[in-house]
């Protein structure tokens, strides 16, 4: 943990270490720093996290046919006018939200029946003359060419009949694609289409979400992830509907870190039945830990700079003032657990100091700074 704790507080301040380094004499810049007065915080305290609320899940309604868009569902807006259905609106499962122009697949379809009756007519002459041949066949009435051909023709009847009505079947199928329908209930999150767009196959129309429950997603460290569990229960608030928390329970936690952020995903499930919660809104939520009650000040990972007196060791920077000047004094700090953007010091501060927050590696010792808001 201490090897982690490391790698993270060098890498954070590294790029200012030849600033932060110095000469402890340098006092000629008045440099602005923001400053924080150390408060004793319980290491129990919860940790407050930000979610985002997504679709329990999602399905873009893509065409299947090419043509011109002639129909988008109407309904009726808060004004009472019936305009094309948009953005937010619930749909049910098989409900047409679009009809591309079914003009040329219509006439697909009568041409394909037309082909079934005449493979059916054909087939009927042709199996009558293939029972004939049979009997004057075994009768020795019939030369034998005359009775391959008799069965040939059949067999060919045959196959047509069946390849005309698989052909009527597709010419249905598509005529059946020009309307696009939903495959479940759901809030249309998205419209690519207006009245007159021509769509080609795979073409998207609609993004459709299922909202009925819904998933709140977070991140956290590894320091935190020993506090959430699968199946665990968490309560959820939003700024936009106040006074309202909402149950769900953890259903997925990720196996690995993102590469990038190097936290870990977590997702929560909440049913949504009077669909409040929306896409795209932010969440918060409170990760208990563990059973701890020591206090603890948690400074800011930007406050951290090396100690000059402990090769491996750090140090803050607080304020003090006198004879009207705000000069800075470096003090070596031990450091305990990561806590999201803040990182515990054990020992090292005293409450009410005032730890520099912002410019602590732009500042030297003894230099005189002016606090800023």
């Amino acid at each position: 943990m201490q090897s982690v704790m490391k790698i993270l507080i060098v890498s954070f301040i590294a790029p200012f270490l030849i600033i932060g380094c110095g000469s402890d004499d340098y006092k000629k810049t008045i440099t602005p720093v923001r400053v924080e007065e150390v408060r004793i915080h319980n290491e129990n305290a919860p940790l407050r996290y930000t979610a985002t609320v997504n679709p329990y899940s999602q399905v873009n309604l893509d065409f299947k046919v090419q043509g011109y868009v002639i129909e988008i569902l109407q309904v009726e807006g808060a004004d009472g006018r019936m305009r094309d259905i948009q953005e937010g609106n619930f749909v049910t499962k098989g409900l047409p939200l679009a009809l591309v122009d079914p003009t040329e697949y219509l006439a697909k379809v009568v041409e394909a029946k037309a082909q079934v009756s005449e493979a059916k007519a054909t087939l009927v002459k042709d199996t009558e003359a293939y029972n004939r041949a049979e009997v004057l066949y075994s009768q020795q009435s019939m030369i034998a060419p005359e009775y391959d051909r008799a069965v040939k023709n059949y067999k060919v009847s045959k196959a047509q009949l069946i390849a005309s009505e698989a052909n009527l079947i597709e010419a249905e199928q598509n005529l059946s694609y020009c309307t696009l329908t939903p495959p479940s209930n759901g809030v249309l999150l998205k419209r690519n289409i207006e009245v007159g767009t021509l769509v080609r196959p795979g073409s998207e129309g609609f993004v459709l979400a299922d909202v009925s429950a819904v998933k709140v997603l977070f991140s956290v460290p590894d320091i935190v992830l020993g506090d959430v569990s699968l199946g665990e229960e968490m309560e959820v608030t939003t700024a936009s509907i106040k006074d309202t928390i909402f149950l769900g329970r953890i259903t997925e936690i990720a196996p690995a870190a993102n590469t990038r952020t190097r936290v870990f995903n977590v997702e929560i499930t909440i049913q949504n039945p009077e669909n409040l919660l929306k896409p795209g809104m932010i969440a918060s939520l409170n990760v208990f830990k563990g059973d701890s009650t020591d206090p603890i000040y948690a400074a800011p990972l930007g406050s951290i700079v090396r100690s000059v007196s402990a090769q491996d060791g750090y140090a803050v920077f607080t304020v003090k003032e006198k004879e009207g000047k705000t000069t800075t004094e470096r003090k070596d700090v031990k450091l305990g657990n990561i806590y999201g953007n803040r990182i515990a010091v054990i020992e090292g501060l005293q409450q009410g100091e005032k730890v520099i927050t912002m410019g602590a590696q732009q500042v030297r010792n003894g230099q005189e700074v002016t606090i800023i808001k």
